[in-house]
Parts: structure tokens; C-alpha cells; sequence
């Protein structure tokens, strides 16, 4: 992929060059058929005009304002040290002179502070993942057909990053406004996701920005305008850092007058804020227009009945990523990641849990258009599409995949180059996950995690394990389906109270986390309160544990029997799994109790830290917060190699790069270190962050398993 895919360094080529390319190198847009009908662009009504050109004046208005107040400043500085120079002509006083230098310098500091951003420049960009016209000239042909057709710019260059948007945009910014230098992104989930009538209407909507013209490049200046007052108000560097280091570090007598700077400039960054959002109040309304009138391209491309479908998709591919991003924040604690995200984005849309659906489904039907958006809601857009009844003049059911010459290379290619660049994770060929295996082991957590949900009755035990012995004892099938019939409805009937003693056990877990973070143990009497607490819930929570296991224990007895394992699909490879599973959950539960331990050890341990931290000078509590950390210290390397001899022999049940991998080598901490309790840190944080999440999902399995075989008895 490297031949076709060009990593832009150098200056890319023009948009003439890339339109010469195309004509020459790319096929006719007859090889992309669908397209039939004539296409009206949209015309920009006087109204929308004039109100785009008081916004813009508005924004001018409000930059006329804070150069005013930038001059107004540095006139004050000049005007106060020419006009009050007699305070020292006659005067050698240390209160006078200092007294006559503060108004200066406070002027001065905060002249600078407002103008700072300038010197500052733009934050480095990471690099891009381009494509040319020669690598996929059907894609090219595909996007010249609808810059023809909406009357656009073509772009210049055509970049593709992992994310669900697509953009167009000026490539160098303002220096791009003369002329039509456009660059287009593809974010290559919708293009894993979304027919060709979809995508089509997609880059219709992004490139119907680009037909408007000067109402563009105004609406360019307007974002630039608002996103410089963001910078001025909300941007901190060093120089913030070293003003305050100054102000709290030197002599009070001279530090108050630093502290009387940063009021002053604290005070200005308020004036400015409210500035910032006069500029979002004039410039959303507008915003909002444009987004309406680039809809409308879309909607006369693609049609009006593609449009609720689209966005519609675009959510569930939206809710697909959050979900994907925090899968992939959990595979990399084992340092694994999805060869191809954005086709493991579309694949997942399917496995989003039901309660994440639910709330972003609820969110989506409750949101409304308010004043400072800049997007209108969906449901306004579905509603002003529909309206305008277009059928479209593109209609295709063909993937938009198919645009590109090799899109499983491409998606392999430009995923690595996200890693690289824009995660900035250090990666070989050994953390990658074949799609394939990476699709069927998201499948295979999606159903543990509905398995889990239903088996639980919708209740999470997040504090005690679910403990099952490494062998099974031989039952009457007989027997062992009575007893998941009463274990089950003695679950169901105990839910309520079980559920109510749950949140009773996590607030009293919290009290007893919060009582052994502080740095005083022997005034504490947080802990023994909420441990009292705790031990008063056992009994109701033990008992709905031991229903559990008794389900859990006859229905993998009951998947060896061949009367029930003939009606279950797949039978034999459940088995296999279960049998794994089994002695891995039973070891996993017998560690749960110190990994638990070890958690509340390590952020009571970490608040020490943070106390150490905390205090500049030698003090009372440093010096206990220090012999806090003594005291954690030696009682976390002992609960760590405990952890570790009960799990070394246990291999690890899933799909891993390192093959002959036992648990005790999964937890072992990877993370570069400088000194000892740093390494000892993340000691804390690998066996926390990997065997806890690797216990729910070896449970969740099992429970997936058992399942399966209640609903055969």
C-alpha cells in the first residue's frame, strides 16, 4: 500500500494538477453508474446573504473591541509612566518606586498576555494519509461527478483518517481564500459503513459548504474570529506557569503584587470571555443556516429518503466508535489492537450493549436546537429534508467500499498510521489483530456482556467474585435441572433487595476507600464504620452469589450431557471453551479478593503520593504522608507476589500475540519506569487493569455458555 498511498511532506499538488490527473488518469464517471436527473444547486437567498455580512461585521466589531482594549492598555502604561514620573524624581523611597514600577509592569504583563497566542503560533499538525488520483481513480472520478454537479472547487488533495466525519476545508487556512485550494477528508468508517447514495450525499453536503462562494470564506473568518478569542481566554502555557511559580515562591511583599497581575489578568480573560460568547451568539445562527443550506445538497443528490437513513447510520456508526474506543482502550492494556478499525467500527455497530443504545437513543429523541449551537439537531434536519420531497439523482445499494481499489489494504494501512501518529502508541506486526479475529472476538464479548446482563437479572457485582471450583462433581441431569430452576427463581425473587444491598455496599465501599486514603490511619474511623457496614450485607449478597453458582456449576455439568448438548449449536467447541474457562474463572476468583485489596492499596498509596506532592516546604504532613507511602509500600510487593503464585501456572484462555502466555506473565507489568515506586505503580496498574477486566470477561463467557444450555432445559 505504500506505492499508492502518498504520506503528504512535501507540497501537495494543485487543484488544476489534480483535475488534469483525473481527466487523464481516472475513468469516466460513467463507471460509477447511478447518476441520472438533473441536479439544481441551491441558491443563496439575499436574507441569508445579508444577515452572513452583519455577522461578519458583528465579529469585526467585537475584534475592534479587543484591539481597542489591548491599546487602551498599552496607552494606560505610557501615559502612567510619563505623566507620574515626579512620584520619583524626589523620591528614594523602596514603597514609591514600587508603587510607580507595578502599574507598569501589571500593564505590560497583561498587553502581553492578550497578545501572546500570536508568538505562540498553531499547535504542530500530525502529519496526513493521502490518496492520488492514480491509487483509486474511481474514488477521484466519483468526487469530481459531484463537485461538477454541486458547482464546487475539486480539491486539491484527498486525505483519509479513522474517524466518523468527512470535512472539507481550506487546506493553508486564510492563505487558501483566494483561491480554491480545498482539501477533502474521508473518514474511512463511513466508507466501511455507508452505501455510495449515502456517501454521496455526505460529500455532497461537505462540498455544498465550498458552493456558497464568499459566503464561505466569511464564514471561515467568523469560526478563525471566534476560535482566537477561545485561545486568548482559555489557552495556558508556561508563561501562565512561571507567573504563578513567581507569585507563590517569592517574598510575600513583592508576591501580592504578582498576585494583583494575575487578578488583573484574570479580570481581562473574563471581559474577553464574554466577548468570545457575544461572537458564538452572532455567529451560530448563521452556522446553523449553512449547515441547512448544505443539506439541501445532499438532500437533492442523494434524495430526501436517503437522508433520515444516513443520519440515522451516521449515529450508530457515532455510537459504535465511543463503544470501539473504550474496547480498544481495554485491548491495549494486553497490547492488542484491530488491524482494521474503521470496518471493526462498522462490524461493532451491531454490538453496542443495549443500555449504551438506550441512553444515546434517548439523548438523540430529547435533544433540541439551542442558541449556541452551531449544528441544528437531527431531528430538525431529518424534518427540513423530508420537506423538500427531492429524489435524488444518484441511487446506489453498493457499498462505498467499493470506490477505492483495495479498501481492506487501505483500511489496514491508514489504521497503523493512526496508531503511529495520531495515538502516537509504539506498535509492531505482533499487536495487530487480524480483522477476522478481532470481529469474532467483539462478537464473542458483546454476547458475554448481554449473557452477563440477563443471567444477573441486570445486577453487576462489582466487589465479589462468583467462586466455582476447578472440577465438576458428576450430577443427574435430572437434579441438576431442578436445581437451576430453583436457583434461578430464588435470584429473581431476592433482585430487589440484592439490588438495594448492592448500592449499600458500594457507598460503604466508598466511606472505607475514602477513610484508607487518608494520611492519618489512627484517627480514622471511616474505615471501620463502612467495614461494619459491608459485613452486615454479606449475607444477602453470599446468598444470591451461591444461586449464581449453583446455576452457573449444573448448567456447564449439563452441556456434557448428550441429550442437551445435541440441541445446543456448536456444542462441541462450548465444551472445549467451558472446560478452559472453568479453571480459569476458579483461579481468577481465588486472586479476586487480594486484586480487590491491592485496589484500594494502590489508591490509598496514590493519595500519599499526591500528599508528597502537594507540600513545597517541610512540614507535619509531609513527613506523615511519607511514612504512609513506608507503611503501603512493602504491603503492596506482598499482595503482588501473591497475586502472582496463585496465577502462574493458569495459561491465558484468549487469542494473544505471545503464545504459551500464563496469567501471571499477562499481569506482569510492561511500562518503562524511572525509579522503583514509579515501577511499583504500574505494577499496581497492569495487574488492576488487566486481570480484574480479564475475570469479567472469562464469567461472562461461562454465563454466555450456560445460557445456551437453560434454554434447551
Amino acid at each position: 500500500m505504500g506505492a499508492t498511498l502518498t504520506l503528504w511532506e512535501a507540497e501537495p499538488r494543485t487543484a488544476k494538477a489534480v483535475t488534469e490527473n483525473a481527466s487523464n488518469s481516472a475513468p469516466s464517471t460513467a463507471a460509477v453508474p447511478g447518476f441520472a436527473g438533473r441536479f439544481e444547486p441551491t441558491r443563496v437567498s439575499l436574507a441569508y446573504k445579508v444577515g452572513l455580512v452583519l455577522v461578519a461585521l458583528g465579529m469585526a466589531l467585537l475584534l475592534a473591541v479587543y484591539v481597542g482594549l489591548i491599546l487602551f492598555a498599552a496607552l494606560g502604561v505610557y501615559y502612567h509612566l510619563k505623566g507620574h514620573s515626579y512620584l520619583i524624581e524626589h523620591s528614594t523611597s523602596y514603597v514609591t518606586v514600587l508603587a510607580y514600577l507595578w502599574p507598569a509592569a501589571a500593564g505590560a504583563v497583561l498587553v502581553f498576555f492578550m497578545i501572546k497566542p500570536i508568538f505562540a503560533g498553531k499547535p504542530e499538525q500530525p502529519p496526513k494519509y493521502s490518496l492520488t488520483a492514480e491509487s483509486d481513480p474511481t474514488l477521484f472520478a466519483f468526487i469530481a461527478k459531484i463537485c461538477e454537479l454541486v458547482k464546487a472547487p475539486l480539491p486539491g488533495r484527498v486525505d483519509v483518517d479513522c474517524d466518523i466525519n468527512a470535512s472539507a476545508s481550506f487546506r493553508r487556512g486564510i492563505l487558501s481564500m483566494r483561491g480554491n485550494d480545498v482539501v477533502l477528508t474521508i473518514g474511512l468508517p463511513l466508507a466501511a459503513g455507508l452505501t455510495m447514495q449515502e456517501f454521496a450525499g455526505v460529500l455532497a453536503h461537505e462540498f455544498g459548504h465550498f458552493a456558497q462562494g464568499a459566503g464561505m470564506r466569511l464564514t471561515y473568518v467568523i469560526r478563525a474570529t471566534s476560535r482566537w478569542f477561545a485561545r486568548v481566554v482559555y489557552e495556558r502555557d508556561e508563561w501562565d506557569v512561571r507567573l504563578a511559580r513567581a507569585a507563590y515562591s517569592i517574598d510575600l511583599r513583592i508576591g501580592i503584587f504578582l498576585h494583583l497581575i494575575r487578578f488583573i489578568v484574570w479580570l481581562s480573560r473574563r471581559i474577553l470571555w464574554v466577548l468570545m460568547h457575544l461572537g458564538h451568539v452572532f455567529s451560530c445562527f448563521m452556522l446553523r443556516q449553512m449547515e441547512y443550506d448544505a443539506d439541501t445538497y445532499e438532500t437533492k443528490l442523494a434524495g430526501s429518503e436517503a437522508f433520515p437513513r444516513t443520519s440515522a447510520k451516521l449515529q450508530d456508526l457515532n455510537a459504535a466508535g465511543l463503544w470501539t474506543s473504550r474496547k480498544i482502550e481495554e485491548s491495549w492494556q494486553n497490547r492488542r489492537l484491530p488491524q482494521d478499525l474503521p470496518s471493526f467500527i462498522s462490524v461493532s455497530v451491531k454490538n453496542i450493549p443495549a443500555e449504551m443504545r438506550k441512553e444515546l437513543d434517548d439523548k438523540a429523541a430529547k435533544r433540541k436546537t439551542r442558541i449556541f449551537d452551531t449544528h441544528p439537531c437531527d431531528a430538525d434536519r431529518v424534518r427540513a429534508a423530508m420537506a423538500l420531497k427531492q429524489p435524488g439523482v444518484f441511487h446506489s445499494s453498493v457499498p462505498a467500499s467499493a470506490l477505492f481499489k483495495d479498501f481492506a489494504e487501505l483500511c489496514g494501512a491508514a489504521t497503523r498510521f493512526h496508531y503511529e501518529h495520531n495515538l502516537q502508541l509504539r506498535i509492531t506486526d505482533h499487536n495487530l489483530v487480524p480483522h477476522e479475529t478481532a470481529e469474532r472476538e467483539s462478537q464473542s464479548q458483546a454476547d458475554g456482556d448481554d449473557g452477563l446482563r440477563k443471567f444477573f437479572f441486570g445486577l453487576k457485582l462489582g466487589f465479589r467474585p462468583i467462586l466455582i471450583p476447578e472440577g465438576l462433581c458428576p450430577q443427574l441431569p435430572a437434579l441438576a435441572v431442578e436445581a437451576i430452576r430453583q436457583a434461578r427463581q430464588a435470584m429473581e425473587r431476592a433482585k430487589p433487595d440484592v439490588q438495594k444491598a448492592l448500592a449499600e455496599y458500594e457507598q460503604a465501599e466508598a466511606l472505607y476507600q475514602r477513610g484508607y486514603d487518608a494520611i492519618r490511619q489512627q484517627s480514622q474511623q471511616a474505615t471501620n464504620k463502612a467495614s461494619a457496614t459491608m459485613q452486615s450485607l454479606v449475607p444477602t449478597l453470599e446468598a444470591f452469589e451461591n444461586h449464581a453458582r449453583t446455576r452457573l456449576i449444573c448448567a456447564l455439568q449439563l452441556l456434557s450431557d448428550p441429550a442437551v448438548s445435541a440441541k445446543i449449536p456448536d456444542a462441541a467447541s462450548l465444551q472445549q471453551e467451558a472446560a478452559s474457562l472453568r479453571i480459569v474463572l476458579a483461579r481468577l476468583g481465588q486472586a479476586y479478593g487480594p486484586l480487590q485489596e491491592l485496589r484500594r492499596k494502590f489508591s490509598a498509596l496514590s493519595s500519599a503520593i499526591g500528599a508528597c506532592h502537594g507540600e513545597k516546604r517541610r512540614s507535619t504532613r509531609l513527613e506523615e504522608a511519607e511514612r504512609r507511602v513506608n507503611e503501603l509500600v512493602p504491603e503492596i510487593q506482598s499482595s503482588i507476589k501473591g497475586i502472582r503464585a496463585a496465577l502462574q501456572e493458569t495459561p491465558y484462555p484468549f487469542h494473544h500475540a505471545r503464545e504459551g502466555l500464563t496469567l501471571e506473565e499477562f499481569a506482569r507489568n510492561d511500562i518503562p519506569a524511572t525509579h522503583k515506586l514509579e515501577a511499583l505503580c504500574n505494577d499496581c496498574t497492569c495487574h488492576l487493569s488487566r486481570l480484574l477486566p480479564l475475570y469479567q470477561r472469562v464469567l461472562s463467557r461461562l454465563v454466555f455458555i450456560a445460557t445456551k444450555v437453560e434454554e434447551q432445559v
